[in-house]
């Protein structure tokens, strides 16, 4: 009877183990940040999220400005975002067949590309919503895909000095000057 229960304990405990790892290993939604400061963030929310090279992806874009029929959203890929973009794709915003009437606000849009295929990694995506006439932004975000950058691994996210290790004092000591044997030859 102790063994049973002996038994049922672990098998309970290893199947309440097995249930939560698949919500603590599941992948976080793909983060977008600000173009620049000059330049409101717009929302956006990618379906199948990661973006898959060679796969059909629906980007839903939305900000809370106006825009007009001149405004166009585009979505540019990039090896550097410094650079000229690799590939880009416009749509308009409105005004277009199943787009709603000119000018709209708040701006909410789907839009379905093709992601291409044989991107750089790591590579950028940008998107941005804006007159290409007049060079004015009404509004954008980016993102970096596949560099294993911070906000994709959660751990990486916390600053190093916030583990105690961090803070001795041997961890800002260069290790020659600080340990005679570290200067010695490892074979004569």
């Amino acid at each position: 009877m102790n063994q049973s229960l002996i038994l049922v304990f672990i098998l309970l405990a290893t199947l309440s183990v097995a249930n939560a790892l698949p919500h603590q290993l599941s992948k976080r939604e793909t983060q977008w940040g600000k173009c620049s400061d000059d330049f409101p963030l717009l929302g956006v929310k990618i379906s199948p999220d990661p973006l898959i090279q060679g796969q059909d992806d629906t980007f839903s874009v939305s900000g809370d400005f106006k825009a007009d029929a001149n405004d166009k959203l585009a979505v540019a890929f990039f090896a550097d975002p410094t650079q000229q973009p690799l590939y880009v794709f416009p749509t308009p915003v409105c005004g277009a067949p199943n787009l709603p009437d000119c000018p709209v606000q708040p701006v909410k849009i789907d839009f379905k590309i093709t992601v291409p295929s044989g991107l750089p990694n790591p590579y950028f995506v940008v998107v941005i919503i804006g007159n290409p006439d007049t060079k004015d932004v009404l509004g954008c975000a980016v993102t970096e895909v596949g560099s294993g950058d911070v906000a994709s691994y959660p751990i990486a996210s916390y600053p190093i000095a916030s583990y105690p290790i961090a803070s001795y004092p041997i961890a800002s000591y260069p290790i020659a000057s600080s340990y005679p044997i570290a200067s010695y030859p490892i074979a004569e």
